[in-house]
């Protein structure tokens, strides 16, 4: 527990610090005014060569790229898959190459020289591509980056009701609209046709052919922020109760980073039961995707994770921190379960009210509506 509390004070101190006095801003802006003072120049010397590629700007988390697959695959029948390139994170470029697209990977790179420099030759590289069109498609809607792609048509969702780096937008209400609406409404645009929520619900299953694992549960133990996590020994009580209604499967802990890798630890210290498996930042991110495709169910926490069994249609149960419904999917093979926020088990670290106070009988019952 101590661990934690020494994250909690070191969370708690970089709040109180002024951005402008971070590191990470000050090298960001070295790095920026580097960048912009190539691009000024760039852009008064860049000849058009205009062809009929397709830009996707996806520069969000794991989740939110892994739900967009559907739409991307539709947009890949009208404009031709191998005109479509999807600029991503570096992490999630694997899974869109499993997939057979085009992706541009953006990494992160702490040294404001290299930084500048790589970004120079990224989008040196994106404007020789011949975009026609670039295609904002994050359901946070900021756009800037746009801005940096020349001589093409630009669309994408939008949280403002103008925005001078797009010529065509849709405006997204960031507090009330469910995600996968975000991406109808983006459809209904670009392809001029009415789209359902069932149309563009993802599906990744193609990506794995054959089976690898089996008698398994997948269990997701981490995510984005440790809000959305329960403290360590609300999960071993969940994974307790799992080992004992299913006497003859698995659980394999599933997740990456140091945190993660702390939080797996310190259960299976706890837990004296061969049939847990730690594959926390043991495996690649396909290969934790095909643990969760052979496993009969998945269990979790609003998280990447979650996201990839729901686009590999696994029946799953997600343990939610908040009553904001716009990341929680309305699906009849899946449960999303929220607190009643009293008497919430609490460690000064993890989780919330809603999370923390989640009773295991909500999540039996969850099982059973299932039938799992």
């Amino acid at each position: 527990m101590l661990n934690y509390k020494m994250l909690k004070i070191t969370r708690e101190l970089k709040q109180m610090k002024p951005s402008f006095l971070k590191t990470s801003h000050i090298k960001g802006k070295i790095s920026n005014y580097i960048f912009n003072s190539w691009f000024k120049c760039y852009k008064l010397n860049h000849k058009n060569k205009k062809d009929k590629k397709i830009l996707i700007i996806s520069l969000e988390a794991l989740g939110d790229n892994i739900i967009k697959t559907t739409s991307f695959k539709k947009l890949g029948e009208i404009y031709g898959k191998e005109n479509l390139y999807i600029l991503c994170r570096h992490e999630w470029s694997s899974i869109y190459e499993a997939l057979g697209y085009n992706t541009i990977g953006i990494k992160k790179i702490k040294s404001p020289l290299k930084n500048a420099k790589y970004r120079i030759e990224l989008f040196k590289k994106i404007n020789e591509l011949g975009i026609e069109k670039t295609i904002l498609f994050e359901h946070i809607g900021i756009g800037e980056i746009q801005k940096y792609v020349l001589d093409c048509e630009k669309v994408g969702l939008c949280r403002e009701e103008n925005n001078i780096y797009l010529d065509k937008l849709v405006k997204i209400d960031d507090n009330k609209t469910y995600v996968l609406d975000r991406q109808v409404a983006l459809m209904e645009l670009l392809l001029n046709r009415k789209f359902t929520r069932e149309e563009l619900r993802p599906d990744i299953r193609e990506i794995f052919k054959t089976k690898k694992y089996n008698d398994l549960i997948a269990i997701g133990i981490g995510a984005s922020h440790e809000r959305k996590i329960l403290p360590e020994d609300s999960m071993i009580e969940i994974l307790e109760m799992l080992l004992k209604r299913y006497p003859n499967k698995k659980l394999a802990l599933l997740g990456n980073g140091k945190k993660q890798d702390m939080y797996a630890k310190n259960i299976m210290k706890k837990i004296e039961d061969d049939r847990v498996e730690n594959f926390v930042g043991k495996t690649s991110l396909l290969e934790t995707m095909q643990v969760i495709n052979d496993s009969d169910f998945f269990l979790g926490y609003d998280s990447g994770l979650s996201n990839i069994a729901f686009s590999l249609r696994k029946k799953y149960v997600c343990l939610f921190w908040t009553k904001l419904d716009i990341w929680q999917h309305p699906f009849d093979d899946l449960r999303i379960i929220l607190g009643d926020e009293k008497n919430p088990i609490n460690d000064g670290y993890h989780g919330t009210d809603i999370l923390n106070s989640i009773k295991l009988s909500q999540i039996e019952k969850a099982l059973d509506e299932l039938s799992l």
